[in-house]
């Protein structure tokens, strides 16, 4: 049988302080981009092959992006506009179903997209830009 799951019940929730976090109200899609290593080109004239050869540098934890409902009688949603004109720093987690595990990170919130299309509803494309370390805690 398989262990695959549907993501129906994740959460994207947003704390001041890493201690007490309040859910994002109507979550349609949560993508956390690919993590990736800087790596310099430290090549020289004694390297012993034809082949480059690279040293890592910097670790970039990437992006959180996600695409809400527009629920503008929702306080945290109207806080993420807030978050965003401060530059505020906060604590985020990714929380999915049934205790499959969380991602958490601090981030800045880098950009908001509303939509308004006509046969579709309202949306809010929210994206956070993860600085520091990207933590997955798996379920036990």
């Amino acid at each position: 049988m398989s262990s695959a799951f549907a993501p129906r019940g994740t959460q994207l929730m947003r704390s001041p302080d890493g201690t007490s976090y309040t859910k994002i109200a109507e979550v349609i899609k949560i993508d956390l981009s690919g993590m990736k290593a800087d790596l310099a080109d430290v090549t020289n004239m004694d390297s012993t092959s034809s082949f480059r050869e690279f040293l890592p540098t910097l670790l970039d934890a990437g992006e959180c992006k996600a695409d809400c409902n527009f629920i503008n009688a929702d306080t945290i949603q109207n806080d993420i506009e807030a978050d965003f004109t401060a530059q505020t720093l906060l604590y985020w987690r990714v929380q999915l179903p049934n205790t499959r595990g969380k991602y958490e990170f601090q981030a800045y919130v880098s950009g908001i997209d509303p939509s308004f299309e006509v046969p579709k509803q309202a949306t809010r494309a929210v994206t956070l830009k993860i600085t520091g370390p990207r933590t997955w805690t798996p379920s036990v």
